[in-house]
């Protein structure tokens, strides 16, 4: 019955981290290409002060940034590659890093901020969940 219980709840909790990176990942790329296309209406003076003249290089680094390392983290996930714990750690700490990052360079508030800083969160939680008792290490033994 334990063991049961055990693999039932490691199964939604391993479920439920690939749903929330591709999520996460989705919405980086939705992002990162309304950025660079111009097509989100993003104001060209929240820039000012960075050393950006456009959104074009936010916009490919939060797919290199975020995007593809959740895409990755995912797919690791999925297919239960021995890494994929510590791909999903720094992939929800990349995200918490973007936020942050965010925070400091524009200076400026927008109200997906606290939901993605949460989601970085939440990958981070739900790896840790889903791998309770595997060292976190990125070698295969």
């Amino acid at each position: 019955m334990m063991t049961t219980l055990h693999t039932r709840s490691f199964g939604i909790t391993w479920a439920a981290l690939i749903a929330v990176e591709m999520f996460v990942a989705g919405g980086a790329v939705f992002g990162g290409i309304g950025l660079i296309a111009d097509s989100l209406g993003m104001q060209a003076d929240w820039l000012s002060g960075t050393p950006f003249n456009s959104w074009v290089w936010p916009g490919i680094f939060l797919l290199l940034i975020v995007a593809v390392p959740m895409v990755i983290a995912a797919i690791d996930e999925w297919s239960r590659q021995p890494w994929a714990y510590p791909v999903s750690v720094l992939a929800g700490a990349a995200l918490v890093g973007w936020i942050i990052a965010q925070w400091l360079i524009i200076g400026k508030y927008f109200f997906l901020q606290p939901t993605m800083l949460s989601a970085g969160l939440l990958v981070m939680l739900l790896a840790w969940l889903a791998h309770r008792g595997e060292p976190l290490r990125l070698t295969r033994r």
